[in-house]
């Protein structure tokens, strides 16, 4: 049962039991409060879950408000105050004041001292299903344009994401090129042209933002006249205090646009340059979207559960239907043929209006959708066809008798044959036509797919993929092997987990199972033990790898009441069978996760965890805690400043009295902090950095000269020494970045982003400005044999060559062994050592030389 549970799990909501609370609008309220709302909604759950049983939508709402609770969590002030979504890139001046785009711009983030390149590693494709019947795709997507050419296979196909910009294929979805990195992370809600013929496309306009989750915030309209090569902002954009949303576009020209706005139907009539408001909503947080055109009839809801309705190409606009604080949009769309608009209220009923009637008015069609469930308006999709209804919500769900009988059509949890309708990934945003008969296109969580029935009664549809390419998964988190940089585990939201592995012979990307995958880890000693967490602490275990085991070995028992719904699991670093997880306090288990106990940190719910050897450093709910003895006795971590608290941590593994922090918010100065006695005092080390949000930082361990890595929600910037903070390498693209690792190893950096997957660049201490000399020649260290097979490990220096410190670790950095090697052959006994691949760096001041071995 349990595969069942975590299905259940995997689909996002929006919080059916808390409707005393917007808490999505929330933020956008002066005076509200981030404390304060996350207790009362969770007050509410907790009432829910006591007084009945908690049902599908109900798991399925708790989730969409964690989400939303752990976006907000490093950007609200200590006091709980909500900043704007769009302040990170106005202080990084990736925006002006006025949220225009700031021209002229050229790349993402770029250092002129790292020319190392940033490489993306993958997933590009769908990974390996390994047997997983509804398996993870590549992330959300939540629009989609065509323009036709001859031959087919030269169609020209564009798809927006969230977190992940635009994308175009110039060869009808077979490759995908990103083309607009540098605002990728402000996200994309529509695309669209007057046009759909790829010999004369004209102009294409963007709307922004992420108007279904509503997690960030527009900056307004785009516009390309390069065929969707360059995109410059329109007269519409927004300010950082207008906290503005824009919807889905009506493009009738190359000139005439409609978008709908928090208050307005605005309408442009000389391409973008200028704005009239055309419809003003009696809210001022109406969210007016969801608009569809037949001829010069546009319909469109609102979120308050209103309908609008013009005649004349949205010059004038007439109220057709209010039904007072809903909250929820409609769906809307029309019948081609027919020109007849079909409108799904939250219920899942289905009505029509018909502009052409004497007295055109709604009418109630058919029965409500079975299984209807649009998680409020996260997904809300619907498209009408010859009396064939398609309704999206968490599933795609039809009618072929006008909404008589409903069966699932696109089914997320689809087993096999026998499960109703055929697979779709869950949560669907946006539908529409796509060819002759019954043939529709798609955007879901997992990406675009052309759905075709080949006749109006079929249930099961053929459903073809088309986004393989489009790399835009949002990660939370990645781990590491030691036996080859290749392999890796990455946990998804959404989208589950994707381990990189060997499986029938060939290194490749497989499915496992977690819902959202929230944290990741690999037993460096066997790279064949891997763990995949999902939300709330839930966490399964592959002692054989995941090729061919999508679910695991064990579904291990945690302690999973109080835990974070993104929590954070960490191995010990010298003892692989000593994991630490993040629950309600940090717990610890020294069998891989069978058993656990509690370390009574005194931290609250775990936010944060960093560990080397038996130093142990966390961050909860009531401030950082450090303990030197594995967990035997904590002592308190000072925050750095009284209005900033901390939100990742981590130390020198050789000197743990030096700590770095990083802290959350948006107090400019104030970013990354040292302390050189534990964690007591603080000294800001800061300079250098925008006013943007931090998420991790990470010190390259094991160096003569002090090297910091900072994850931010604009790309990875480091620090060597003394030196201000500068960006990292080239052409990483501007999205959050959630998790940083480095793999020793092969000195690479491995970022795992929101939005646009996992990439890596060399971090080498010679591409990073380091003052060190390599030794050379004869007066290298000589090191033999390698690999070691009879436990013994031979370093020979040259009677030129300067006493050196020596240091063995593994691929996470975690010491093994160290000590001091003279002139003459030095002996080492490495039969305690695990085998696999390890790191000898030894030094003598600025002169190093660091070594791979293998162990056997």
């Amino acid at each position: 049962m349990r595969k069942i549970y975590i299905l259940i799990l995997c689909l996002c909501s929006s919080v059916v039991f808390a409707q005393s609370l917007d808490y999505k609008k929330a933020s956008a309220k002066p005076g509200s409060n981030y404390f304060e709302i996350v207790n009362e909604v969770r007050n509410e759950i907790a009432m829910k879950k006591s007084a009945t049983a908690f049902s599908k939508a109900d798991i399925k709402a708790e989730k969409q408000f964690e989400r939303w609770a752990y976006y907000w969590k490093d950007r609200v002030d200590a006091q709980g105050n909500f900043p704007s979504e769009l302040e990170g890139w106005y202080n990084a001046g990736l925006i002006n004041a006025d949220g225009s785009i700031n021209f002229p711009y050229t790349t993402m983030s770029k250092s002129s001292q790292s020319l190392q390149q940033w490489t993306n590693v993958g997933p590009q494709t769908v990974p390996d299903a390994n047997g997983y019947p509804n398996f993870p795709q590549m992330g959300r997507l939540t629009n989609f344009m065509r323009f036709v050419k001859v031959p087919t296979a030269e169609n020209v196909l564009f798809v927006g994401a969230p977190n992940g910009g635009i994308w175009k294929s110039i060869d009808n979805g077979n490759t995908w090129v990103p083309k607009l990195d540098f605002v990728a992370g402000i996200g994309v809600t529509d695309i669209k042209s007057a046009s759909t013929d790829a010999n004369n496309p004209g102009t294409i306009y963007v709307s922004t933002g992420d108007y279904d989750a509503d997690h960030i915030k527009s900056i307004g309209v785009l516009k390309s006249t390069d065929f969707g090569e360059t995109y410059q902002s329109t007269g519409l954009t927004f300010s950082l205090a207008d906290r503005e949303s824009t919807s889905n576009l009506i493009v009738i020209d190359n000139n005439t646009v409609i978008v709908g706005t928090n208050k307005y139907i605005k309408k442009t009539t000389d391409g973008g340059a200028t704005w009239t408001n055309v419809y003003t909503h009696p809210y001022p947080d109406a969210q007016i979207g969801k608009f569809h055109r037949h001829g010069s009839n546009i319909m469109c809801a609102d979120s308050w559960g209103g309908l609008m309705f013009s005649s004349d190409n949205g010059t004038t606009w007439t109220a057709i239907k209010s039904e007072g604080v809903s909250y929820e949009r409609h769906s809307v769309t029309a019948d081609a043929a027919t020109g007849i608009f079909y409108v799904q209220a939250k219920s899942g009923q289905i009505s029509t209006y018909n502009p052409s009637a004497t007295t055109p008015a709604l009418t109630t069609l058919g029965n409500p959708t079975t299984n209807y469930n649009p998680q409020g308006a996260y997904n809300m999709a619907l498209v009408v066809k010859d009396g064939l209804i398609i309704s999206g919500g968490v599933d795609a769900i039809n009618s072929d008798n006008n909404g008589g009988v409903w069966y699932t059509t696109l089914n997320n949890a689809w087993e096999d044959n026998s499960s109703a309708g055929s697979y779709g990934h869950a949560d669907i945003h946006e539908m529409g036509y796509l060819d002759s008969g019954y043939s529709f296109w798609a955007v879901n969580d997992g990406g675009l797919i052309y759905v075709t029935y080949p006749t109006k009664s079929e249930e099961k549809p053929t459903v073809d993929y088309k986004s393989d390419g489009v790399i835009i998964t949002q990660l939370y988190s990645v781990a590491i092997s030691p036996q080859s940089e290749d392999h890796k585990i990455m946990g998804n939201q959404d989208n589950d987990g994707y381990s990189l592995e060997m499986k029938d012979g060939t290194l490749k990307w497989v499915a496992a199972l977690a819902g959202d995958g929230t944290c990741t880890a690999i037993d460096y000693n066997n790279p064949s033990i891997r763990y995949l967490g999902a939300q709330n602490g839930a966490l399964i275990r592959t002692d054989t790898g995941f090729a061919n085991n999508y679910d695991g070995d064990v579904d291990l028992t945690t302690p999973t009441s109080g835990a974070p719904f993104v929590w954070t699991l960490k191995m010990n670093t010298t003892t692989s069978t000593t994991l630490y997880g993040g629950f309600a306090e940090v717990y610890k288990s020294t069998n891989k996760g069978d058993t656990w106990t509690n370390l009574n940190s005194g931290a609250g719910q775990i936010e944060y965890i960093d560990t080397y050897g038996n130093n142990l450093f966390v961050i909860g709910e009531n401030g950082g805690r450090k303990s030197l003895n594995d967990g035997g006795a904590w002592s308190t971590l000072v925050e750095p400043e009284a209005s900033a608290r901390m939100n990742s941590v981590t130390f020198n593994q050789t000197n743990a009295n030096i700590v770095y922090a990083t802290v959350r918010g948006y107090v400019d100065g104030s970013k990354v902090f040292k302390s050189t006695d534990g964690g007591g005092t603080w000294t800001n080390i800061s300079a250098g950095l925008p006013n943007i949000l931090m998420k991790q930082v990470i010190l390259k361990q094991n160096q003569t000269e002090e090297i910091l890595f900072l994850g931010t929600e604009l790309g990875v910037y480091y620090k060597v020494g003394t030196d201000n903070w500068l960006p990292l390498g080239q052409d990483l693209p501007n999205v959050i970045i959630n998790d940083l690792e480095i793999n020793y190893t092969v000195d690479k950096l491995v970022a795992g982003t929101y939005g646009r997957g996992l990439w890596e660049i060399s971090i080498n201490n010679s591409t990073l400005g380091v003052d060190e000399v390599e030794l050379e020649g004869s007066i290298a260290p000589s090191i033999f044999p390698n690999p070691v097979s009879n436990g013994v490990l031979n370093i020979k220096l040259d009677s030129a060559t300067p006493e050196l410190d020596y240091v063995m670790y593994n691929v996470i950095g975690g010491i093994v062994k160290q000590g001091k090697l003279v002139m003459g052959n030095n002996e080492l006994d490495v039969t305690n050592v695990s085998s696999g691949t390890y790191v000898v760096r030894m030094t003598s001041g600025k002169y190093t030389s660091t070594q791979k071995i293998i162990i056997e």
